[in-house]
């Protein structure tokens, strides 16, 4: 690219770079802000229970976003430029030499795509277990995940050495995505979106579905997982549907302005999902009356088969 500013104008290269960063910050606010609200529910919930597939699981999503995040403060507040350091400062022995921009780039595609697949697949999942593990569930909802990881994979590969912008008196690293890029970054998103999507129907039918048993055991697995996740799945599709028009609408600099905002949105809204999950089958274990009972779940005669095999699978996924 023969500009440093990609062709841009100062003038909308400072304000892409402006809102890109605000927009940044709410997400990592969001994230940060709702992690310090949930401490007191995740610390007995996961760390003082007994240790499970779950709760490995969960502190994997959610720390791992947050080892993220500081990555990306790091990208976009620090002066990581090479131009910057003329001389690299020195502590002593050690002498610090500041990271490449496209190097650090390189690191946080590989982190944003580990995030998404770990969140569609904490979705897919759940949904697998409402309805009873059936495979023909799982086996529609794991090509469309299949697509849009490939479709992922795909992007980052063919954009090959990520091109790097910077300005005067600015600090931070500024990503061009050009746009045969942004357009490839589209179809992948796109693809994630047709599953979310999926993800949010099949919620909203299960919750109708099984709604006469929803208002009979109140406080169920089943009721959180249709009450909380067709809500929540539901934010993530409108939030994944936006970062689609920015790759289809927005120049180089905004063009997917919004990954990041709706990742870190995305491991909220799944967080605070899995620990309401832990909880109610937390809360369900310490009942105490007279109903069918499953470990985590309570169901009062659950008399059809399909009901059941929901039930086992709810049962399995809360203890996994």
């Amino acid at each position: 690219m023969s500009s440093p500013m990609g062709g841009l104008d100062a003038e909308t290269f400072a304000w892409d770079h402006r809102i890109y960063r605000y927009i940044f910050l709410s997400g990592l606010t969001v994230l940060f802000y709702d992690h310090l609200l949930t401490l007191g529910t995740e610390i007995p919930t996961i760390w003082l229970s007994k240790l499970r597939p779950s709760t490995v699981w969960f502190l994997g999503v959610r720390y791992l976003a947050l080892v993220a995040s500081a990555a990306i403060c790091v990208f976009y507040f620090g002066n990581l430029s090479p131009e910057v350091f003329h001389h690299p400062p020195s502590f002593g022995v050690l002498t610090l030499h500041p990271p490449s921009c496209s190097t650090m780039e390189r690191g946080l595609e590989g982190l944003l795509l580990t995030q998404e697949a770990l969140v569609e697949f904490t979705l897919t999942l759940r949904v697998f277990a409402m309805y009873g593990l059936n495979l023909w569930i799982s086996t529609s909802m794991g090509l469309v995940g299949g697509v849009a990881g490939g479709l992922g994979l795909w992007t980052v590969i063919k954009y090959g050495h990520p091109q790097m912008l910077s300005m005067p008196g600015l600090t931070g690293c500024h990503t061009a995505i050009p746009r045969d890029t942004a357009l490839r970054s589209a179809y992948a998103w796109l693809a994630q979106f047709s599953l979310d999507l999926i993800v949010f129907g099949l919620t909203v039918y299960c919750a109708y579905r099984d709604r006469s048993a929803i208002r009979y055991v109140p406080g169920s697995l089943v009721e959180r997982m249709a009450r909380d996740g067709a809500m929540y799945f539901g934010i993530i599709v409108l939030a994944n549907l936006a970062n689609v028009l920015t790759l289809f609408l927005g120049d180089i600099i905004i063009a997917g302005i919004l990954s990041w905002w709706t990742t870190s949105l995305s491991v909220t809204l799944i967080c605070r999902l899995m620990l309401n999950l832990q909880r109610a089958g937390v809360g369900a274990q310490r009942e105490n009356f007279e109903s069918t009972e499953l470990t985590g779940i309570h169901f009062v005669e659950p008399n059809a088969p399909a009901q059941r095999a929901q039930d086992d699978g709810l049962d399995s996924l809360a203890d996994v």
